[in-house]
């Protein structure tokens, strides 16, 4: 791990109002809670508005606007052959929500992350309950079911008839959008920070541009943390050194040298990796110069000056995150009107920017932070305060009675753990179980069938067929394939898994 040091600052203001780790523990813990609901909130307001271009289109989506409270909505899903139209309930948070939760699942009592569980288990496993995923980290996570590479190795190519799909140009929000447990775990331990945070990153995306702007957000909200006063440029000069040191901090894993070596062997746009990362340190630097330019000005100038509504640039991994903090700074004391300005910036990517946002302000201000009909009405509130609990005790070393401590995750066991469900993935869509049923996840574990649907497609032998389960932990999930009218399912990890690992 790499020895650098990121006490850069020996500035008396933030020495004196920085967190004391053992007496403030109480408003920490706040924190914690407040960044998670905040975040989940943002997704969950921002995923009504992200398909719109106009505000005309708010009738279409059920909604008014601007949207500044929860609505039921409808949403498109599959393409050609496979087209239903599902209705999001009021509340519901997309995948940037659910992955981070996956992410803090594979955090274990150590405070460590393992990448391992999440490439190899959490990863495959959401795809079967996924809402609104992105390509990339669909197609990564179908990877490892297909290959036997370790999850430091998926350098995965695939053409489309749209949009190929690349791992070294995967420079996507992907991976910042779910590294806020492992930031709100090692505020504290700044090496491991972005040690862990790039290590979630490259299991999905290896462009710099999501690489970065992870570590950057990982930073903002390590920053935010334990620092109470401040002011802009203290922040931006940290953001800024962060960006100056990005490979630094990964400087002594393992692996890295044969990483950037496969990156190398296929330079999408001939350029080597260490020379993308430098041209994208420049880019982020540049816009991290000019939030100050623009910070009495509309927002949307900066957006513009970001690309973040060039739909080319629309899911950034570093116009996002820039424009997540350009809104803190912009909107410091006035926290729900950064957040609705994200919300209803028509053309950017919205529920991952008001994630940011949100996350941003709870790991400031705290859970007071938190509008209180807003939480009331967001998918799994329980949930995720409980998750913040759990993330707070792992970064302080508290470990309840009721929590056992884990064990080094093993890739075949995740792989028979996945098969096995499956079996009780078929009986729920074949019928054999229904409404007021329980069955047992492998990760999230006993849940109740709370309602089941069927959807007509295109293709007359297929139908889709959508299950929604409420788990004893508090998630609640809705589970979806395609399946024939004989009861074949249109995607099966337990074919992929046999058909590609010596696993019985």
């Amino acid at each position: 791990m790499s020895d650098v040091q990121l006490n850069l600052f020996d500035i008396p203001s933030l020495k004196e109002n920085s967190f004391d780790r053992n007496k403030r523990n109480g408003q920490i813990l706040d924190r914690f809670q407040g960044a998670v609901a905040f975040s989940a909130i943002g997704d969950a307001l921002g995923w009504i508005t992200e398909f719109g271009k106009y505000p005309s289109e708010a009738k279409r989506f059920n909604t008014k606007y601007p949207v500044t409270e929860y609505y039921s909505w409808k949403k498109k899903q599959g393409g050609r052959y496979w087209a239903y139209t599902e209705t999001i309930d009021s509340g519901s948070y997309s995948d940037d929500t659910q992955l981070s939760l996956s992410v803090a699942r594979c955090i274990n009592m150590r405070g460590e992350f393992e990448p391992e569980k999440f490439a190899y288990f959490e990863l495959p496993l959401w795809l079967v309950y996924e809402r609104g995923g992105g390509s990339a980290v669909k197609f990564a996570a179908r990877s490892f079911l297909s290959s036997k590479k370790e999850w430091w190795q998926n350098f995965y190519q695939r053409k489309t008839d749209y949009v190929p799909l690349d791992y070294r140009n995967a420079g996507a929000n992907g991976a910042a959008m779910r590294v806020l447990p492992i930031a709100l775990v090692n505020a504290f331990n700044e090496n491991k920070l972005f040690y862990e945070s790039f290590l979630n990153a490259i299991i999905t995306h290896g462009h710099p541009r999501a690489i970065i702007g992870t570590l950057i957000y990982a930073g903002a909200i390590s920053f935010l943390l334990k620092n109470q006063k401040f002011n802009n440029s203290e922040l931006l000069q940290y953001l800024d050194f962060i960006t100056n040191n990005s490979l630094s901090f990964i400087k002594n894993w393992s692996q890295l040298d044969e990483w950037i070596a496969e990156w190398n062997k296929k330079t999408p746009n001939q350029l080597s990796f260490e020379q993308e990362f430098a041209n994208t340190c420049v880019e982020a630097q540049e816009y991290l110069k000019a939030i100050n330019k623009y910070i009495d000005l509309e927002s949307n100038s900066y957006y513009n000056f970001t690309k973040a509504l060039n739909p080319q640039y629309k899911g950034s991994g570093i116009s996002t995150v820039l424009v997540s903090i350009y809104l803190f700074l912009k909107y410091r004391t006035s926290p729900q009107d950064a957040l609705f300005t994200a919300v209803n910036s028509l053309g950017s990517d919205t529920d991952t920017i008001a994630n940011f946002v949100g996350g941003l302000f709870g790991s400031h201000f705290g859970i007071e932070v938190v509008p209180e009909d807003l939480f009331e009405g967001v998918q799994d509130n329980k949930y995720l305060l409980e998750t913040a609990l759990q993330l707070y005790q792992k970064s302080v070393g508290e470990v309840r009675s009721n929590q056992v401590a884990t064990s080094n995750f093993s890739r075949k066991e995740g792989l028979l753990r996945i098969l096995a469900w499956e079996i009780g993935l078929h009986e729920m869509f074949w019928e054999a179980l229904g409404k007021g049923d329980r069955l047992t996840h492998p990760s999230l574990g006993s849940g109740i069938i709370i309602n089941k649907e069927i959807k007509p497609l295109p293709r007359d032998d297929y139908e889709a067929k959508l299950v929604t389960i409420n788990f004893d932990c508090g998630q609640s999930c809705t589970f979806h394939s395609r399946v024939s009218k004989a009861g074949k399912l249109s995607e099966s990890l337990a074919n992929e898994i046999k058909k590609n690992f010596d696993i019985k």
